[in-house]
Parts: structure tokens; sequence; C-alpha cells
């Protein structure tokens, strides 16, 4: 088997054919596709029999609700493929990527690697092509605010998640992808990006926790991220998430200004069990004018290109 693809589902009948019928279409056709439905209280796990039904390939497995992170390690618990394509309900791959990606994996004995990404909107239309190279300093101090990759742009080699004991953590149910990639890049593979190719469609809806007056809720989840992560890190690792911490309370500041958030989001809530915690947040504080610093170059920079 060349390569596991796992799919968490909730409550997903209305999209999940979509997203099968863009495994299907892969020019790759080794693959399992193992969609884990996670307590759906809908009718996903009969539309996913009658897809498995007509494609032997296709596997449902089925368990009792528990987030996004529970139900792709569970997909993984059973994967046999060489390589781990992870994709989400409602996303799509690009017809070639499982083909390109395990070939570039293959040439190059690599542990992982990434394409660019575009947007895909409910009619159908793609947006611009977006990409970046990213790296575990990237991830630690500069993930979310200036730059992301969607899970589905990567691919893994299945013995080096073994090997590493990478696993989904189920102790947050926020920001599980970037504690993934922390965990993945934390373990240094040989990593390699295939530049200028959309291999990834990351699907907008309408009602997104990024639109309108949701961006505290995002912010909230971030913090939360943050929070738990600076208690679980050491070093060097630590005192970068302590800096992303300091640029998130920054992009705060301007988002309370935008949206007129002032005093709804509680910041010592999300540091409230030690003094330990406090004494972390005050480090971010006075680490602000760095991280103004920071945004500052960005936008120029972004200006520049």
């Amino acid at each position: 088997m060349k390569v596991s693809i796992i799919t968490p589902c909730y409550n997903a009948a209305s999209h999940i054919a979509a997203t099968v019928q863009s495994i299907q279409r892969q020019t790759l056709n080794d693959w399992e596709l193992i969609l884990v439905d996670d307590g759906s209280t809908d009718n996903t796990a009969e539309v996913i029999h009658e897809l498995a039904a007509q494609d032997v390939r296709i596997k449902l497995l089925c368990k009792s609700n528990g987030g996004t992170a529970s139900a792709r390690q569970a997909g993984l618990n059973i994967a046999q493929g060489e390589y781990i394509q992870l994709l989400d309900a409602d996303d799509q791959i690009d017809a070639n990527k499982l083909l390109r990606q395990t070939q570039k994996m293959d040439q190059e004995g690599l542990d992982v690697s990434y394409t660019d990404w575009c947007y895909i909107y409910p009619d159908g239309k793609k947006g611009e092509i977006e990409g970046m190279h990213c790296s575990l300093v990237r991830l630690l101090a500069f993930w979310g605010t200036f730059g992301t990759l969607p899970i589905h742009s990567y691919m893994y080699r299945r013995s080096y998640l073994e090997q590493h004991q990478i696993r989904f953590t189920t102790a947050i149910r926020e920001r599980e992808d970037w504690d993934w990639h922390i965990q993945v890049y934390s373990a240094s593979p040989n990593v390699n990006r295939i530049k200028a190719y959309c291999g990834a469609m990351y699907m907008v809806s309408p009602t997104g926790k990024t639109a309108g007056g949701k961006i505290e809720k995002l912010r909230g989840g971030n913090l939360r991220f943050l929070a738990y992560e600076i208690q679980n890190k050491r070093g060097y690792q630590r005192g970068l998430l302590l800096l992303r911490l300091a640029i998130e309370l920054s992009f705060m500041l301007l988002s309370a200004v935008k949206y007129r958030l002032w005093g709804q989001v509680r910041l010592l809530a999300i540091f409230h069990s030690s003094w330990r915690e406090r004494l972390q947040l005050a480090c971010a504080i006075m680490l602000q004018p760095i991280a103004w610093v920071v945004i500052v170059i960005y936008i120029i920079k972004t200006r520049l290109q």
C-alpha cells in the first residue's frame, strides 16, 4: 500500500462524496481511504457505506465523538500505507498530488513533503496559489500570523511518524494542526517543498471562524493553544513561543481597534492557574517592542512584493 488517506468526518453527509471523488480522480491508484466517522448525528456513516460498497479502497471506521485530533489518530492507528495523507471532509486535493509527492519522496528519501495550496469556494472557483517555506522557527514564532499551510498540503512517511512517536494530542481541542506540525518538525525531518504547484484546495465557508466578529474566537483559541504549548516546551522553543504570544497580543490590540472588542478577551483567564503562568504572560508583554518591530518589517516586506 503506497498511501493511506485519513479523513475525519462529523456530520459530513452533504459534502463527503465530493471529497471522496477528489481521491478517486488520483493518477496514483495504490491508496486506501480511511474515513473516520466521529460520532456524527446525521447519516454520514450511511453515505460512506454506500461509497465503500462501490470502491474496496474506501474504509469506514466509526467511533464516539472525540474531536478532529482523536479521529485522525484513530485513522493513523490502522493505516497501512507507506505514506500518510491527511485530508478533512470538506477539502480536496489535486488529481496528481499523491503521485507527484510520492515520486519526490521516493527519489529524495524525504520524511515529509508539502505543496502550495489555494482556497476553493462553494461555487467551484479557486483563489490564487499560496505557499511558503516552512521551518520549526516559523512554526513556533510566526505560524498563523505570517502565513500558514493547510494540513492536507503535506504528506508524511509513516515510518518517520512511528519512529518519533508523533501523535495527535487530545489534550487540546483547538489548533491541533499547529501542534502536529511542531511535533513533526521538532524531530528534524528530511523535508522539501514542491513549489508553485497547487496540490491542496481549502474549502471556504461563509460561516467560517474568521468571519466578521468571530475574530475574537479565533484569537482566544490561539491564546489557549499558546498557553498549552508554552507549558510543555523548554529552552529556545519556549522563547520563540513567548515571542509568538507577544505577536498575538499585538494583533489582538489591532483587532480590538478594528472590531471594537475592548475588554472582551480576558488574558488572565488564559493564564490563571499559577504564578509561573502569570510570569510567562508578563514576559510576553515585555516582548511587545520586538513583536511590533517584526510586524512592521512584515508589513513593509509585503508592500514591496
